[in-house]
């Protein structure tokens, strides 16, 4: 027999409506991890405009020199209409219950005395002006790479917010001069008029009311400071503001931001690779008198014990090589057990019943999971398909749970990720025993296997 018609047997292996589909998934999977992963990362900044981010004026104007300075009014006023993220204008309790909820990617905020500060740059001693922008690791880590991108765009804005103000100022500071220079004015027209024998009193009138003006004109006229003073001054009007950073919760390295991400990866494959070489129940067993719950137990528990020892070396490994420092241990390890049982049950279930179809879909999971559980960038950043996704794939939640174990962070979010990965588990196990139960109903199928492995 030749080699091209023993591999056409191979392929022929593969009978029946699924086992068919065997081969036609396989070559799939290229296409599903290259494709679907390039498109869900293709232009994650030119998606910014999706980040929620909230915004705080906390500002008190001011009225210097003549002139009332509203700079945190007209700077939100830039924000509403900015569509370089979406801004949401709201109070400081909001955006930080926003921002501890991840409902806000991160927060600015204009102190109070923003206005006034603003309002020295025009004087003889300028000072900086102040934003601060809050952000939280918790809500992931390359969030604080995009706001680096939002704190570029905001210095623009602030510029030109900064140039408005100090222009009022120029035109208050223009006026009282041109007042001066008026009456200075009249009274170099009285000296001249009376230079022709008027009386002596009107000449002095006159000369008094030149020295005057003069006198207001060099008093209006800030003298030169000195050379030191002259330097930082030019640096306070090059950069009349500053915005200052400021993380609740900072990962420091990338490879901690990043970690979730990859933990949770690494126990998805677990669970595929685990069921490649452990059986997801035993054939003796379906055939004998243990009963459904028993014989889908007997096949999860094996691997869900290997999953966790599995978790515990990586966690081991990672922390002793690395130094992961987790912010809370405990949990942390409590939380990838979880994920690791949870993600060898989803396995099983799909193993036992669609047997070597049920490996590729474990495949498209996993690169489905990587695409929509906003590992690496924010999930507002994809497309709608894998935003649509995030909530109700597994993956999710340990990525989302390990962000607060990891880095520290609010509970709410940690309790969520328990109760959801909790319910996967008990749901994988629960399908799975009616997928035992259902086995036990012989089949000509089943009797001749239309897949041999």
């Amino acid at each position: 027999m030749g080699v091209l018609r023993l591999a056409w047997f191979e392929l022929r292996r593969f009978r029946g409506p699924l086992p068919r589909l065997v081969p036609v998934m396989l070559m799939l999977v290229p296409t599903l991890y290259g494709a679907l992963y390039l498109w869900s990362n293709w232009d994650p900044y030119g998606r910014l405009h999706q980040v929620p981010v909230a915004f705080v004026n906390e500002d008190r104007p001011v009225d210097a020199r003549g002139q009332h300075i509203d700079a945190g009014g007209r700077l939100t006023e830039v924000i509403r209409h900015d569509r370089n993220f979406a801004w949401t204008v709201t109070d400081a309790k909001a955006a930080r219950d926003g921002l501890d909820d991840g409902d806000y990617h991160f927060v600015v905020t204009v102190p109070p005395d923003f206005s006034a500060t603003l309002a020295t740059t025009a004087s003889a001693e300028p000072r900086q002006a102040r934003l601060l922008m809050t952000l939280d690791d918790a809500n992931g880590f390359i969030i604080g790479k995009m706001a680096e991108i939002a704190k570029t765009q905001l210095q623009q804005q602030i510029s030109a917010t900064t140039q408005s103000t100090l222009v009022q100022q120029l035109y208050g500071e223009t006026g009282t001069l041109k007042a001066q220079l008026a009456q200075s004015a009249d009274g170099a027209r009285q000296l001249a008029a009376n230079a022709g024998g008027v009386p002596p009193e009107q000449t002095r009138q006159g000369a008094a009311q030149l020295a005057d003006g003069l006198a207001k004109l060099d008093a209006a006229v800030p003298a030169p400071p000195p050379a030191q003073a002259a330097g930082a001054d030019a640096r306070v009007l090059g950069a009349p503001v500053v915005i200052e950073v400021h993380n609740l919760h900072p990962a420091v390295l990338y490879g901690r931001g990043l970690a979730p991400f990859f933990f949770g990866i690494a126990l998805w494959v677990f669970g595929l690779v685990g069921y490649l070489l452990l059986r997801p129940y035993n054939p003796r067993a379906l055939a004998g008198r243990a009963g459904a719950v028993k014989v889908a137990l007997a096949g999860w528990l094996p691997a869900a014990a290997l999953g966790v020892l599995g978790a515990f070396v990586l966690y081991a490994v990672v922390q002793l090589g690395l130094s992961l420092d987790a912010d809370d241990p405990g949990l942390s390890l409590l939380l990838i057990a979880l994920a690791a049982v949870t993600f060898v049950a989803i396995a099983q279930f799909l193993r036992a019943a669609l047997g070597a179809v049920g490996d590729v879909l474990i495949l498209v999971l996993l690169m489905l999971q990587l695409t929509s559980c906003g590992g690496l960038y924010p999930v507002t950043t994809t497309p709608e398909p894998f935003q649509a996704l995030h909530p109700v794939l597994p993956m999710t939640y340990l990525v989302n749970g390990l962000r607060i174990t990891l880095t520290g962070g609010q509970g709410e979010r940690l309790g969520v990720a328990f109760a959801v990965l909790g319910a996967y588990l008990v749901v994988a196990l629960i399908a799975t025993v009616f997928v035992v139960r259902h086995k036990r109903m012989w089949t000509m199928a089943g009797l001749k296997p239309s897949v041999e492995l």
